[in-house]
């Protein structure tokens, strides 16, 4: 799920409308507005299901020391040195980028947003999971008084609450407060989370002609997909057990949160270098080749930074 996290955020920007019909244009419409916006999902149905399965929500005090530890702390550290970097390099003009990010000159609203992503993204974008889960883990307690009563009334209320963005600017996805009382669902109903594995292949044609109707047909509003996207790709994942593919992602999942905590940064090192090669090539070789490197530099990083500085990595990685 972070490597399609990585695909996800390749540059450059485009809308769904704005990539053009070629087939190469089809095949990033398909991983990257289709198959791999379910990741954001998928995750938090997993995180909710390690939290109500840990029984966290018992405990707020403990619950507010373990997510602050292993969510805000990192979401903070991970955006201050891109916050510095930022503001040295719009200071000094040194880059001619169109930052979405201003912090120079300096305003407190836009510090605020680039180091918390309070109300738009933090300086080191990706990050705008982590401030949504930390909120969302919080507010377990408040999904237990539901899930032990009324489970299913309960997701009812999330799915409208959501659906029409009763929270405000609580949430900054909508959908990441349905995904998340899925997972406190699956955990407290005991749900067999092998169950669906027997149609693995059914479900993953299911999902693969999902994410090609989307591409083909610019389907933006994937609410539904998103939805249901964990009981699709959740059994699909039963196929890669037994596999090579299965076994490298299983002996490196270590490496996933700093995958992900470091693959902003580092897209936008790679991207700058490659718009500066003596050689233009086409934007796809870069989509091609900068997810398997962000993987490898961050498999090797990883081991680095906990080699040669051990305490700082602890904290940086949430104890992870």
């Amino acid at each position: 799920m972070v490597i399609g996290i990585v695909i996800l955020h390749l540059p450059p920007t485009q809308t769904l409308s704005e990539l053009g019909t070629s087939f190469l244009d089809i095949i990033r419409a398909f991983f990257t507005y289709g198959a791999f916006r379910t990741t954001v999902p998928v995750l938090t149905v997993l995180s909710g299901f390690l939290l109500f399965r840990s029984g966290l929500h018992f405990q707020p005090l403990k619950l507010l020391s373990k997510k602050t530890t292993s969510i805000l702390v990192p979401m903070l550290i991970w955006n201050i040195p891109v916050v510095i970097i930022l503001y040295f390099t719009q200071k000094s003009g040194v880059i001619t980028h169109g930052f979405t990010t201003k912090l120079y000159p300096v305003e407190f609203y836009n510090w605020l947003n680039a180091l918390t992503g309070m109300f738009e993204n933090p300086a080191n974008y990706p990050l705008n999971f982590l401030r949504d889960l930390y909120v969302v883990s919080l507010l377990s307690p408040l999904y237990w008084l539901f899930l032990k009563k009324a489970p299913y009334i309960g997701l009812l209320c999330v799915i409208l609450v959501a659906y029409f963005n009763l929270d405000g600017y609580l949430l900054r996805r909508y959908d990441l407060m349905i995904s998340f009382y899925i997972g406190g669902l699956a955990a407290t109903q005991n749900w067999d989370l092998k169950y669906l594995d027997r149609y693995a292949k059914w479900l993953l044609a299911i999902f693969i002609a999902a994410s090609l109707v989307i591409a083909l047909y610019d389907i933006e509003n994937i609410f539904l997909f998103r939805l249901f996207s964990p009981f699709m790709v959740w059994p699909a994942m039963s196929l890669l057990v037994d596999t090579k593919f299965g076994d490298f992602l299983f002996k490196n999942a270590n490496s996933s949160f700093f995958t992900f905590l470091a693959h902003g940064p580092l897209l936008f090192i790679i991207w700058t270098l490659f718009q500066q090669l003596p050689v233009e090539l086409p934007n796809f070789v870069f989509w091609l080749v900068t997810p398997p490197l962000i993987v490898y530099l961050s498999i090797l990083l990883r081991e680095r930074f906990i080699k040669y500085t051990p305490k700082l990595a602890a904290v940086a990685l949430g104890g992870r």
